[in-house]
């Protein structure tokens, strides 16, 4: 998912406040943009993909006990939920790392 913001920050450009535009693949940032002088600061696409692959790892490892607190909270909705978890997660996935992959189109 592609996250657009628009805020104020210090452009050394400019050298003064002026109108950015942030840019977010899911939660990793992509660039960020001066609306005044068009002066671009992005991540490569490399160190978004390994930052990206660090955070999954982790993701995974953790999941076990993330969904061992989940049953204890509530093991009824546990059980309700996961047949639909089990379906949806590959697309899920398959969405993050799409739009983690893909630039976005202009």
């Amino acid at each position: 998912m592609t996250t657009k913001l628009k805020t104020f920050l210090f452009c050394l450009h400019c050298n003064q406040e002026t109108e950015h535009t942030i840019i977010y693949k899911g939660e990793y940032l992509e660039y960020i943009k001066c609306n005044i002088c068009q002066n671009e600061i992005k991540i490569s696409r490399e160190k978004l993909v390994e930052i990206y692959t660090a955070d999954f790892i982790d993701r995974v490892l953790t999941k076990p006990h993330r969904l061992t607190e989940e049953i204890k909270r509530d093991l009824s909705g546990f059980l309700k939920s996961i047949p639909i978890r089990i379906l949806t997660k590959p697309y899920r996935l398959a969405k993050e790392l799409g739009d983690i992959l893909h630039q976005e189109k202009k």
